[in-house]
């Protein structure tokens, strides 16, 4: 019987203002997902993994998301999920977006459904948002698209890939904390409902600015984009280390800090100008005075899903 292996790779969503509009992939980790037809008799959905994630369709990412892509195609059909973790979980590295966007992406190439890649973004957000209880599309659209992208709308999906015209690696600053439970809820649940008028401008201001210097390689464009009035401000308290930690990086001249998706993690754009083994030893210094170490992972964009038939 064959099967099909699907790769998506890890991600950093909102990217300063950004809130579930921006976001891109990176190569620093990626999860895998083998699917095979069990059966044409039901509709079900088989989790096997030995990662340590939940088994049951409804409780893991990568079994609703396809799940909801049989019953919402009306396929009766009951397909298997070999699960291999990569991405960290609760680090704000798209963890259960990545295995979401593998298994909808295997399920489509082994069943022939030939959906396209804003359909399978409908599908694995559902899956994000049965373990994180709300389907947000950017963690999900990135590790699908690759490269850095914009969520332009949710209804229907439409997703744009923003060309990046400046050469730039990624780092990965990534505190060796106990993943919090809930921790994406509850980062939600801290965004405001209601935003005064100016910080809703300077966001606008700040999401151009990202956008226009990766397209155009404005440096200066880049750093200011990667800031944010309303989302980070409202979240510092989840992590009280990144002021300092963006203080320090940008003192030693990186292009842009943000705090990749809810956090705790930080995501540094830096390039030959920057001294990337100074702001490891004062980045470590921050971490260890807030009571913790910190990883730090050199990497850099990553493209889409990558799908490999096996017979």
């Amino acid at each position: 019987m064959s099967s099909v292996v699907a790769r998506a790779y890890s991600s950093s969503a909102n990217l300063g203002a950004g809130f579930d509009i921006l976001s891109l992939a990176h190569k620093a980790y990626h999860d895998e997902v083998e699917a095979e037809i069990v059966n044409n008799e039901g509709r079900g959905v088989l989790i096997e993994t030995s990662d340590g994630i939940p088994k049951e369709t409804h409780r893991n990412s990568a079994g609703a998301a396809v799940l909801s892509m049989l019953e919402d195609l009306g396929l009766k059909v009951t397909v298997r999920l070999k699960v291999k973790k990569g991405v960290p979980f609760g680090l704000g590295l798209g963890s259960s977006g990545a295995s979401a966007s593998a298994a909808v992406s295997a399920v489509n190439e082994l069943l022939g459904l030939g959906l396209r890649r804003e359909d399978l973004v409908k599908y694995a957000m559902l899956g994000e948002g049965a373990v994180s209880g709300s389907p947000h599309p950017d963690n999900v659209a990135a590790s699908l698209f690759g490269g850095v992208v914009a969520v332009v709308s949710t209804s229907p999906i439409r997703v744009a890939q923003i060309p990046v015209r400046v050469a730039f690696n990624l780092l990965l600053i990534i505190p060796r904390v106990k993943p919090m439970e809930g921790k994406t809820r509850k980062a939600r649940e801290l965004v405001p409902n209601r935003v005064n008028l100016s910080d809703a401008v300077q966001n606008a201001r700040f999401i151009s600015s990202l956008i226009l210097g990766l397209e155009s390689g404005n440096r200066e464009l880049i750093r200011l984009g990667l800031n944010d009035e309303i989302v980070e401000k409202a979240r510092t308290p989840m992590y009280p280390h990144y002021p300092e930690v963006k203080k320090v990086a940008l003192e030693s001249d990186a292009i842009g800090v943000c705090v990749s998706g809810a956090g705790p993690s930080v995501l540094v754009f830096y390039d030959k100008y920057t001294d990337i083994m100074g702001l490891k030893d004062r980045a470590d210094n921050v971490c260890k005075k807030n009571g913790f170490a910190c990883d730090f992972i050199e990497t850099e964009l990553a493209g889409g899903v990558q799908i490999e038939r096996i017979n």
